[in-house]
């Protein structure tokens, strides 16, 4: 049940992100104002995280999931009353700060409630949720109107608050916080069919751990002090600024527009449905992926796909732009956004915050995932904001082009520069950034 709460606030999550295709058509607005809406869920991801930093240890993870539904219930009534576009991007914006907060802390969360062995799916099934609130988007926001679909995402919204009371604290900041009775009965029922002396064990190691963490408060200056540290950092603001240059934020805020672009017989609505429904059906292959080939290797077909599909679209746009007959490639566009989705959201998508959630020590964590979601953030307000920009200064086809050529970089980033870490422990993670090698880490594991 606690998943399933977790998840509905992924699912609103979802809605939220893919709000803009569809209600921007609806709104009819001009493309610097629609630019300007669209973009400011990005400004206000820029200060979520710090909001999250700020309030993680005082509130504890659960609190914080609360505040971040909070925020976009908040978000969802602005958008359902508002007319003005500052009423608008207001709800945007404060949109935007529950984004910054969930994927703050939610992956943290999730890597402190969950066992080794089980993770990294947990950690990306997420994504399943969030391509379902992108569906819902995608298919019944055309259908239906304006204020009717924001109702329909307040009682989502309703429904979180209904179940929360269920969600459990994190075993980590029960015992940090001196509450070690809640947490080891938190943890009897996370663990439900171990034995009181396994779950003991696991709290002596908690403490154990928090305990040597603590020796080193957190801080900007800790992030960077220690060798394993400086390499998760690196390795994870690498890759959520690749995700946002190989284009995913473009794609899904002008979805619709894309495809009027293109000038296909199929209507950009049905076009938008079908990108929706492979949204959702491509977030069951993560998980899946993860679980039988670890992080690295999906990533990689994950990110390959990607480049076929951004590479498509680039092809037909360039034809377009010298007016060869393409008519015969209609379904070219259609196809290649298809395939971009279907394989950026089964990998790419979702691993490197999985990896955000897992890769540090919990006295740099909260800091560490802050500076990095607010950095994808900065990449998201600028690639969404200067999308129409770009297309008039370099051209449909170059920008497209551009993002096949960041996928290339990307794939090449990952299969040099990033260590499979699924199935190790939080501490056996930390060795291997600091430079042992996973194959000794394995042979050290208990039999």
């Amino acid at each position: 049940m606690n998943t399933i709460t977790v998840n509905i606030g992924y699912l609103i999550l979802g809605t939220t992100f893919s709000w803009s295709s569809p209600m921007l058509m609806k709104l009819q607005l001009s493309n610097a104002d629609a630019s300007t809406v669209a973009s400011t869920i990005s400004l206000g991801g820029m200060l979520g995280p710090f909001v999250s930093g700020v309030v993680l240890d005082r509130l504890g993870r659960k609190g914080t999931t609360a505040l971040s539904v909070g925020l976009v219930t908040a978000s969802y009534l602005l958008l359902t009353v508002g007319g003005s576009i500052l009423v608008l991007a207001a709800g945007r914006f404060l949109a935007g700060i529950s984004f910054g907060i969930i994927f703050s802390a939610v992956p943290m969360y999730i890597a402190e409630i969950s066992e080794d062995s089980v993770r990294g799916v947990l950690n990306t099934i997420s994504m399943i949720s969030i391509a379902s609130g992108s569906l819902v988007m995608f298919a019944v926001g055309p259908l239906v109107s304006y204020e009717l679909i924001h109702y329909m995402m307040l009682g989502l919204c309703v429904l979180f608050f209904l179940l929360f009371p269920i969600l459990p604290e994190s075993p980590y900041y029960l015992t940090k916080t001196n509450q070690t009775k809640r947490a080891t009965d938190v943890l009897s029922w996370l663990r439900e069919g171990r034995t009181a002396s396994c779950v003991e064990k696991e709290i002596q190691f908690i403490k154990k751990t928090i305990m040597e963490q603590e020796e080193q408060k957190g801080s900007v200056m800790t992030l960077f002090a220690l060798p394993g540290n400086r390499r998760a950092f690196t390795i994870c603001c690498t890759l959520v600024s690749l995700q946002q240059l190989t284009g995913i934020t473009m794609i899904l805020f002008y979805l619709q527009k894309i495809f009027e672009m293109t000038g296909t017989a199929i209507s950009s609505s049905t076009c938008s449905v079908i990108v929706g429904i492979t949204k959702f059906g491509a977030a069951f292959l993560c998980p899946v992926g993860v679980k039988y080939f670890g992080y690295k290797t999906p990533m990689m077909a994950s990110i390959f796909g990607s480049a076929l599909g951004m590479g498509g679209l680039s092809v037909f746009f360039f034809l377009q732009s010298y007016n060869v007959d393409i008519s015969s490639l209609s379904w070219l566009p259609l196809l290649s956004v298809i395939t971009y989705i279907l394989s950026f959201i089964s990998g790419f998508g979702n691993i490197p915050w999985a990896l955000t959630g897992e890769l540090f020590p919990s006295n740099v964590k909260s800091i560490a995932t802050c500076l990095i979601t607010a950095l994808s953030s900065i990449l998201m307000f600028a690639t969404g904001k200067l999308f129409p920009d770009l297309i008039q200064l370099i051209g449909t086809d170059c920008l497209f082009l551009a993002c096949s050529v960041f996928c290339g970089i990307s794939l090449a980033y990952v299969a040099v520069c990033v260590e499979e870490t699924s199935g190790l422990s939080l501490v056996q993670i930390q060795e291997l950034l600091s430079g042992k090698k996973r194959e000794d880490l394995l042979l050290e594991q208990p039999k």
